[in-house]
Formats: C-alpha cells, structure tokens, sequence
C-alpha cells in the first residue's frame, strides 16, 4: 500500500478520551495511525496502530494534523514544534510565551 489514493484522512471527535483525532485510513478503512489532541490534559499525541506507514502517507497525516488541530477547547494554544526543544518556553491561555 504505497500508493497515495489508497490513504485518506479522517477527523473524528472522541468523548471517552476527551479531544480531537485526525486519523490515517487505509485502502480497507482501518486506522493506522492518529495524531490525537487531548483536551483534558492538554496534550498532542501521536499513534501508530499498524507496523508499516509509508513516508508519505505520514507526512499527509502530519500536514492535515496541523490543519486541522486548532487550540485546545479551553482556548490554551497548541505547543509550536520548536517549544519541546526550548524548556524555557511557557505557554499561557492566551497563547503568549
């Protein structure tokens, strides 16, 4: 499955766990992987539930994941990439550092 047209990206909300996924499906439908935005701790994560995902399929689920996860519910900012690198970086509700 490396072709492109067999991926596509779904968004689904998620009130067990609180937040908004931006999912990868396969050509059958099935996730293979997420980038989920909790909104109760505040977090980003991202899942992998099938071995192999090609580079560019990864990359899709990257792109869309950043279009399409805006602030959390509360209004807190999602953390910038270059912020896990910087440990004096604070975010702050109104998305000031």
């Amino acid at each position: 499955m490396t072709e492109s047209s067999v991926w596509r990206i779904q968004v689904a909300s998620d009130v067990v766990r609180d937040g908004l996924g931006v999912e990868l499906l396969d050509a059958k439908d099935q996730v293979a992987a997420e980038v989920f935005r909790c909104d109760a701790d505040h977090t980003v994560l991202f899942r992998q539930f099938v071995e192999e995902i090609p580079l560019h399929a990864l990359e899709l689920l990257i792109v869309r994941a950043k279009e399409r996860l805006h602030p959390f519910e509360d209004g807190m900012p999602l953390l910038p990439a270059d912020a896990i690198s910087n440990p004096s970086f604070k975010r702050t509700p109104d998305g000031a550092a």
